[in-house]
């Protein structure tokens, strides 16, 4: 079975070892320590001080990257068609023939129809400040949780420090207790 701990060949880990035990025994029997405390110590769970540069700190459009430089204006619709041919030349003067009728029949979805598209091109704007919102938004909701991140890892971090002053705040009244025990009575 391989040790726990493994060290260099000219450290005696048994003498260094020996050394903490008695001077832990000192302290027991001056005093200054009880075996719960002891046991309290050597049960306490290791917290790993917390890494501030495991956060990370972005600011950058990740919900629409690119989104403005490859946004297009609506192509306009090719109107010119190439007429060749016999057959679509008689069929050109018949429908010049009845183009009056073809117009005053499709009038009407005409003009809704351009009405349709004048309506868009006024929205279109609003569509793009909607968006443009929504990336400020979402960076922002990114950042309020990254500094929440780091908030939280600083309240762990001080709530460590309160412990570990705590402890040493105890230890010292402990020890000035056993001081005042060996002082003789003025």
């Amino acid at each position: 079975m391989e040790p726990f701990i493994s060290s260099a060949k000219d450290i005696n880990v048994e003498e260094i070892m020996a050394a903490i035990r008695k001077k832990i025994q000192d302290k027991k029997d001056s005093g200054l320590l009880k075996q719960r405390e002891i046991d309290e110590i050597a049960e306490m769970e290791l917290q790993p001080l917390p890494d501030f540069l495991e956060i990370p700190n972005t600011y950058e459009n990740v919900l629409y990257p690119g989104f403005a430089e490859h946004m297009a204006p609506p192509a306009p619709i090719a109107e010119a068609i190439n007429e060749t041919g016999l057959a679509k030349g008689i069929l050109k003067k018949i429908r010049s023939l009845f183009f009056p009728l073809i117009r005053f029949m499709t009038r009407p979805l005409y003009i809704e129809l351009k009405t349709a598209i004048l309506d868009l091109q006024k929205k279109v704007p609003i569509v793009l400040q909607s968006s443009e919102y929504i990336r400020l938004l979402h960076n922002a909701i990114n950042n309020m949780i990254v500094e929440a991140s780091k908030l939280k890892t600083e309240e762990e971090l001080l709530k460590t420090k309160i412990k570990i002053l705590e402890d040493k705040m105890e230890f010292l009244e402990n020890r000035e207790r056993a001081l005042e025990k060996k002082l003789p009575p003025s």
